[in-house]
């Protein structure tokens, strides 16, 4: 059919197009075509259906014939606008008519076009009828991006502030393992830390669904995906994807994690961990970052304690 799409990248997934025309035959073939381009088509076959599925649906586009059985797509135009219904449209039409390609774009229309049309004269139409939409949503993702990275970021600096100015540890764990939560979008967090003698973990705070072991827990527990975290002091990020099932130090089961470690006089002597359990979504290394920031601040605390002794 030729090179007119965009790459996979740049098309949304799953977009939804309406096509309200009275041709049973005109349906079908835009039923089939518009499917190569990744779109989910709805079907009317007049107006008045045509405004009840966009009421439903709320289609990413409307494909609207210039003459309708009980209206035209003028109207169906006109009508939405009224309401405030904003939604990419191409007007179809059997004949060209410079008066009325002229009404359609004032109402919004983004693209004409004049049966009988090819494949690749439908889907090229789509994608340009789309475009300023995808645009306009790819802003306000990033827009929504930028706000949460601001607020994860407020926080975490005042996370550090109030450790800088003498927080007290328990209050400092608590802290930091409710942080850890919030800025990752987990499910539960916790702070472990290796005893005097390097041969144990106990833990120092949890937040959710967290086994809390009464008593210390072998640096060999858990996933064996998950000691480099302390043997080689780097940070592990296990997802959904990762089989077979990942159980932590703790022993509990979980389906994504990212730990850290704690660093202290050039080695781990804990790790700040992360998990979700009912989500299949996949932690980012956006969010390992953040982790690790907030493990610099569990070692600060550790470190003003033992100034303190």
């Amino acid at each position: 059919m030729g090179n007119f799409l965009p790459p996979e990248e740049d098309r949304m997934a799953g977009e939804t197009v309406l096509v309200i025309d009275d041709s049973a035959e005109l349906r079908s073939v835009l039923e089939t075509i518009l499917p190569y381009g990744g779109y989910q088509v709805f079907l009317a076959s007049n107006g008045a259906e045509g405004l009840r599925l966009i009421r439903q649906k709320n289609p990413d586009l409307i494909m609207v014939d210039l003459e309708l059985p009980d209206t035209n797509g003028l109207k169906i135009l006109e009508q939405l606008n009224e309401q405030g219904v904003s939604i990419p449209t191409i007007m179809m039409t059997g004949y060209g008519s410079e008066g009325v390609a002229a009404r359609a774009l004032r109402l919004g229309v983004r693209d004409y076009l004049i049966k009988p049309f090819t494949t690749e004269e439908v889907l090229s139409s789509v994608e340009r009828a789309l475009a300023e939409s995808r645009l306009r949503q790819e802003r306000d993702r990033l827009r929504s991006r930028l706000s949460d990275y601001a607020r994860h970021l407020k926080l975490i600096a005042t996370v550090g502030r109030t450790i800088a100015a003498g927080l007290d540890p328990a209050e400092a764990w608590r802290r930091i393992v409710g942080s850890a939560i919030y800025v990752t979008h987990a499910e539960a967090a916790f702070l472990l830390i290796g005893d005097a003698a390097g041969g144990q973990l106990r833990l120092l705070g949890a937040e959710g669904a967290v086994r809390r072991p009464s008593a210390p827990i072998p640096l060999t527990a858990g996933d064996r995906r998950l000691r480099p975290v302390l043997e080689q002091k780097r940070a592990v990020r296990l997802n959904p994807a990762d089989a077979p099932p990942i159980i932590l130090q703790t022993g509990d089961q979980v389906r994504a994690v990212v730990q850290v470690p704690l660093l202290g006089r050039g080695r781990a002597v804990g790790l700040l961990s992360v998990d979700r359990r009912s989500r299949e979504s996949a932690f980012t290394d956006y969010d390992q970052q953040l982790l690790m920031i907030l493990a610099d601040y569990a070692s600060l605390v550790l470190e003003q304690q033992r100034k303190t002794i």
